[in-house]
């Protein structure tokens, strides 16, 4: 029963990490095609922080698709990439998982903070150890190691940043409820507000 749970969350997880790099491969650097924003990085941490590192390998699975799939990088590099993302990514996980006790989210300013405290220095180490698997492979130039490391840290950083902590609400019940009742006071202001602007014509 836990491995057909298991291979139903990869399942929907995988294709919609796919679909996240896809729509996120703009401006592309490199041979491995380093892109200046990505999203799909917090879907694989929030998947492992609220589900475990159980998931790494599915992760792992996934990230190497989307370079094969999405990035046409060469399988040999793309395994070592892969596993020293999923790695980085895995810890990250880990790390917020143990900060944002005894419930992993963002319900308070607390974990708020230290969510970010994390994030920033732990996506510029992981930026640095993939660029210095490029690097070690010869498939990055010294002159442009650090303009990749800069572009790459703060692509995962800002995906992170931004996207993760809307996945941690839709993920949580009571964060849903909050965002469902948020957006319907939006539109009712949106709403009074049109009506308000065909009142003064």
């Amino acid at each position: 029963m836990k491995l057909l749970r298991y291979l139903r969350d990869a399942a929907v997880f995988a294709p919609c990490y796919l679909l996240l790099d896809w729509v996120s491969y703009i401006h592309p650097l490199g041979p491995f095609n380093i892109t200046p924003w990505n999203p799909q990085p917090a879907l694989a941490i929030a998947w492992m922080l609220l589900g475990g590192l159980v998931h790494a390998p599915a992760v792992f699975a996934t990230i190497l698709l989307a370079d094969l799939v999405v990035r046409s990088v060469p399988l040999g590099a793309s395994l070592l990439t892969a596993l020293v993302l999923t790695a980085g990514y895995a810890a990250l996980a880990y790390g917020l998982r143990v900060l944002l006790r005894p419930r992993p989210g963002l319900q308070s300013l607390r974990q708020l903070t230290l969510f970010i405290a994390l994030v920033i220095p732990a996506t510029a180490l992981i930026a640095a150890a993939f660029i210095g698997v490029l690097y070690t492979l010869g498939s990055l130039a010294q002159a442009d190691a650090l303009p990749a490391w800069l572009r790459f840290w703060v692509g995962d950083a800002v995906g992170v940043l931004v996207t993760a902590p809307l996945l941690l609400v839709v993920a949580d019940g009571a964060g849903r409820r909050s965002f469902a009742a948020m957006a319907v006071r939006w539109d009712n202001t949106m709403e009074r507000t049109r009506d308000a602007s065909r009142g003064k014509k």
